[in-house]
C-alpha cells in the first residue's frame, strides 16, 4: 500500500514510518502525538513558504496584496482536497473502525490535513527542495488557474480592509456552536463589527466557517450601501 502511493506522489522516503505518520488520524491511535497531527502543523507552514517562494517567482511584477489573496486561493480547503482526492489519498489514510464505516476518509477538511501531513513528511524526509518540487507539481495548475481566471476573491481579507477603511476597527469572529462527533464536526461562526452582529456561517472547520460568516457581513454592508 506505501509502495502503491509513494508512486502516485512520485517521492520515494527513505523513512516510510513518516508517510505512515502523515497518514494516521487521531481517530487510529491511542496517543494524540502518533497521529498526523504535528505533520500537518509542519507541512501548512512549509506549504505557505513554497507557495510564497513561487509566487514571488513567477509574479514579479504582482503587488504583495493581490499575491496574498493568490496563496490564499491555492491552498484553501477546496483545493488542496481536490489535489489530495486527485492522488487518491483517501484510500490510504488510516481511521478508527467507526470513522472508517461513517466515510470520514472523503471528508474535505480530513483530505487538506493529510495533504499538508504529507508535505511535511517529505520536507522532514527530504529537504526543502523535495518539498518544493512535489508540491509546486501538484499545485502548479490550480495556482495558474486562478491567477488566469482571477478567482481570488477572498471575503475574510476583504471584510477586514473594508472595516479598517469605514469604522476604523477589525471584524470579530467567534465560534458560537460546534455539532457532530469529533472527527466530523460543524461549526458556526457568528462576525461582529463593533460589537454589532453582521452575519453567520457554517463550516466543517473553523476556517470555512469564518470565511462564510465573512461573506455573509459583506453582502449586508452591500445591502446598507455601505
Amino acid at each position: 500500500m506505501i509502495k502503491e502511493l509513494q508512486k502516485k506522489l512520485d517521492y520515494k522516503f527513505k523513512n516510510t514510518g513518516l508517510l505512515k505518520t502523515a497518514l494516521t488520524h487521531k481517530s487510529y491511535v491511542k496517543r494524540k502525538n502518533d497521529s498526523n497531527e504535528r505533520l500537518e502543523f509542519l507541512g501548512d507552514a512549509v506549504l505557505e513558504l513554497i507557495i510564497t517562494e513561487y509566487l514571488i517567482d513567477k509574479y514579479s511584477n504582482t503587488d504583495e496584496g493581490k499575491l496574498s489573496k493568490i496563496r490564499a486561493a491555492s491552498v484553501n480547503t477546496q483545493a488542496l482536497s481536490f489535489v489530495a482526492e486527485k492522488l487518491g489519498i483517501y484510500k490510504y489514510i488510516y481511521v478508527g473502525k467507526s470513522e472508517k464505516r461513517e466515510g470520514i476518509i472523503y471528508n474535505k477538511s480530513i483530505l487538506e490535513n493529510t495533504f499538508e501531513a504529507i508535505v511535511g513528511a517529505i520536507y522532514l524526509d527530504g529537504g526543502f527542495e523535495k518539498a518544493k518540487r512535489f508540491v509546486i507539481e501538484q499545485l502548479s495548475d490550480t495556482i495558474n488557474e486562478t491567477v488566469e481566471t482571477d478567482t481570488i476573491f477572498d471575503y475574510k481579507t476583504y471584510l477586514q480592509e473594508a472595516t479598517q477603511r469605514l469604522f476604523n476597527c477589525l471584524p470579530e469572529y467567534k465560534i458560537i456552536k460546534e455539532e457532530g462527533a469529533e472527527h466530523d464536526k460543524t461549526f458556526y461562526c457568528e462576525v461582529f463589527i463593533n460589537s454589532k452582529s453582521y452575519g453567520i456561517g457554517v463550516g466543517k472547520s473553523k476556517k470555512e466557517a469564518e470565511k462564510e460568516a465573512a461573506q455573509c457581513a459583506v453582502k449586508k454592508m452591500e445591502q446598507k450601501g455601505v
